[in-house]
């Protein structure tokens, strides 16, 4: 076939350089050179030095079209064979019986799965360092001839060319993509910092705001030490973004969630071709928070060789990357958060005592939501308010202040997480009944505590502070129900034994029924004298058997 080399030229590089689409460029090429090259398909692949992998970056044939990105391990002896022969290669290899060549049988055939197929490979000399190869293959009897190596082998450059631009543009919408989803996390950031207002910094949190403020300016570790639930986090963010480091990085890390093979990659990042599947070097989260600070939330879930690795950051002020020889200087502040009794954990040697030196400089402890009950209301408003928002609720619903009195009377044992938690169920739910009354808290979890208040084992030992509350009911008894006494001749309190706590609480009501003529419910009822739900105390009632006696 004759052929004007020029035109073939100047129309497959039109083809082949008319996208930034590598698979689109590959696949106008493959409908061009088919008509004087006997083509299946076409794939680029791509091979780092030094790995011991291929990657498939497209691959277009015949009948589809496909973005690989698709890695190939490749055996020791393979890899180092294909990165010798791709590197020496100067010009087109055809390959028409695969079987004599192992590492471009062992390449195609994860690609193709095809024992009867010639291929050409033509290496792509690009300016960086990684090696790139078009393969072209053809499916069935037919076999390459030099003449079709020598029109492939003029494509080198458009093909080069097409594939660094290409690259280019992927890294730039990569780029892209990636300052994007900061922008998003960074809102994201901004509005959920800016509405986690610290609910009791003037009431149940002023002690540990107080240390915060202290804290905040002085370049020293904090560790934040309190239940799960307490706001831990809230604590961290107000003492960043009051310090010097507010303007640079706050970067967060759980340490509990890391599996402990990753997490000196996680906190230290690593060299490229440190371990298998390391194709590209990765800061580590101390990196990313230089010249900021770093929430080492769960720091008590590290295990010990971490330990070791995070003191001698604390001491040096240096980390080293996985598989790096070179220390890399850093300066971050540390804040430490944990739920664990860290003290306890240095004496039965899960936790070193020296790095516990170093990070228990300056401890905050936050108390649980059941030390400061007062804040309880006011973060219920907060709650109602931002997740009406976030539901886009117009009218936020109202709460009855015996509700308050309800909520408060529960341990909340989740804490402030497991009080926003429920509100927000308590919120859908009012929302789902399209109701406009105030939010009704009716739950079990509110009856159980009911019942655990009502219901705490009566302990006999006059030492205890349970036997001082005792004794202090048994005296309020004999002044309260005389007539118990009189009518029964002896009474517990006579006896001079535990006064059973049940007893106590019925008798106290009956009097206050009897005083109230039965009502319970309603103005001058029971419930109102008592300052409890009508509800409530008719359950008591019914468990003490005071119903049926009312009847």
């Amino acid at each position: 076939m004759d052929i004007d080399a020029n035109e073939f030229f100047r129309q497959a590089t039109m083809r082949i350089c008319g996208s930034l689409d590598i698979e689109t460029a590959m696949w106008k090429a493959l409908e061009y050179l088919e008509q004087f090259i006997p083509l299946t398909g076409m794939s680029l692949v791509l091979g780092e030095p030094g790995m011991p992998a291929v990657e498939t970056l497209a691959q277009v044939s015949r009948y589809k079209i496909e973005k690989m990105n698709k890695i190939i391990p490749l055996l020791p002896e393979i890899g180092s064979e294909v990165e010798k022969h791709w590197s020496s290669l100067q010009d087109v290899l055809i390959v028409n019986k695969p079987e004599m060549y192992p590492s471009s049988l062992n390449v195609v055939s994860k690609l193709i799965d095809r024992p009867d197929m010639a291929l050409m490979v033509l290496p792509l000399k690009i300016q960086d360092k990684r090696l790139f190869a078009l393969i072209t293959y053809l499916i069935g009897s037919g076999q390459y001839e030099s003449e079709h190596a020598h029109l492939l082998s003029m494509l080198h450059d458009p093909f080069a060319i097409a594939m660094s631009n290409a690259f280019r543009h992927h890294e730039v919408l990569k780029l892209k993509e990636m300052l994007a989803d900061d922008n998003r996390y960074l809102y994201k950031e901004m509005l959920r910092i800016s509405g986690d207002e610290i609910i009791g910094k003037d009431a149940g949190l002023k002690q540990v705001f107080d240390m915060a403020r202290q804290v905040a300016p002085v370049n020293i570790p904090v560790l934040l030490l309190g239940e799960t639930g307490v706001g831990k986090e809230v604590i961290a963010n107000a003492i960043h973004y009051s310090s010097p480091r507010k303007n640079q990085p706050f970067i967060k890390v759980n340490c509990g969630a890391i599996p402990e093979t990753l997490i000196d990659s996680e906190l230290f990042g690593h060299e490229k071709g440190a371990f298998t599947g390391a194709l590209f070097q990765k800061r580590g989260r101390f990196e990313r928070a230089d010249k900021g600070t770093i929430l080492l939330d769960e720091i008590g879930e590290l295990p010990q060789e971490a330990q070791v690795r995070l003191l001698r950051v604390l001491q040096e002020k240096k980390i080293e990357r996985v598989g790096g020889t070179v220390p890399v200087p850093v300066d971050v502040r540390i804040i430490a958060a944990t739920n664990r009794d860290l003290k306890n954990m240095v004496n039965s040697n899960r936790f070193r005592e020296d790095l516990w030196f170093r990070l228990n400089v300056f401890p905050i402890k936050i108390p649980p939501l059941r030390e400061r009950r007062d804040d309880i209301a006011d973060l219920v408003y907060y709650f109602i308010n931002r997740k009406s928002v976030e539901r886009n609720i117009s009218s936020p619903p109202t709460i009855d202040p015996r509700a308050i009195d309800q909520l408060k009377a529960y341990s909340w044992p989740g804490n402030v997480r497991e009080l926003e938690n429920y509100v927000e169920r308590i919120l859908i739910q009012y929302q789902g009944k399209n109701i406009s009354g105030p939010l009704i808290f009716e739950d079990t979890i509110f009856k159980k505590a009911e019942s655990d208040i009502f219901d705490q084992p009566v302990y006999s030992k006059e030492n205890d502070a349970e036997g001082k509350v005792i004794l202090y009911l048994k005296e309020i008894a004999k002044i309260i129900f005389p007539q118990v006494s009189s009518e029964n001749h002896t009474s517990p309190a006579d006896k001079n034994e535990p006064l059973d706590l049940e007893e106590a609480l019925s008798l106290h009501i009956r009097k206050v029924l009897k005083h109230t003529g039965g009502k319970i419910n309603g103005p001058g009822g029971a419930a109102e004298l008592l300052n409890i739900n009508p509800n409530t105390l008719r359950s008591k009632m019914r468990k003490l058997d005071l119903l049926k006696k009312q009847k």
